[in-house]
């Protein structure tokens, strides 16, 4: 089943203000840490990344865009997300919010949201003014936290809008509510 798309249009969309919880701090991921990034990635059932793996994705990322909020007490990889160039090739001035993970140890303080919020911060700064997001049915926690942050539901498959009645009733919202955006669309052009 393809996952879904959504979009934020920072033109109209105010950008969140980036908060990390006490005893967490943000930075970016070194190469010479793949490990501790794939104890991290596993810990939600994403595959285990290799050196090559990691050296493709350094391609895609934009530079300072692979977050990670580390637990200061422990030094381990709480939560992460990557700002990274559009996957999309009809939208090339679309940046991408990817590979949002919580360990699961460390949920209940936001680090998710504040991971995701670091890279829409880098997606602006460099000059992106609509992002994209793919992310899945079940994920209903990143659901609430992407419609609170403003992103729009993208109905670009003809099967969109049922899945998205569903997931707005399992959420306890209104369809209307979502906002969602239809198949066509003109999305705003970066700033540079």
């Amino acid at each position: 089943m393809p996952q879904l798309k959504m979009i934020i249009n920072a033109k109209t969309t105010p950008m969140p203000e980036l908060e990390v919880a006490e005893g967490f701090s943000l930075r970016n991921v070194l190469d010479e840490e793949l490990e501790q990034y794939n104890e991290l990635r596993t810990s939600v059932n994403f595959p285990a990344w290799d050196v090559e793996t990691l050296k493709n994705y350094r391609n895609k990322v934009l530079p300072g865009g692979m977050m990670v909020i580390v637990e200061n007490a422990t030094g381990r990889f709480a939560a992460s997300a990557g700002a990274e160039t559009t996957d999309m090739k009809e939208f090339a001035h679309i940046g991408v919010l990817g590979w949002v993970m919580t360990h699961p140890d460390m949920r209940g303080h936001h680090l998710g949201k504040s991971a995701s919020v670091a890279a829409m911060h880098r997606l602006y700064k460099e000059g992106y003014r609509t992002f994209s997001l793919l992310t899945d049915d079940f994920r209903d926690a990143a659901l609430k936290t992407y419609l609170n942050l403003g992103w729009k539901p993208w109905l670009y498959l003809d099967d969109m809008e049922g899945r998205w009645r569903a997931i707005a009733e399992k959420l306890g919202r209104s369809f209307e509510s979502l906002g969602c955006l239809p198949l066509e669309n003109k999305f705003p052009e970066m700033e540079k």
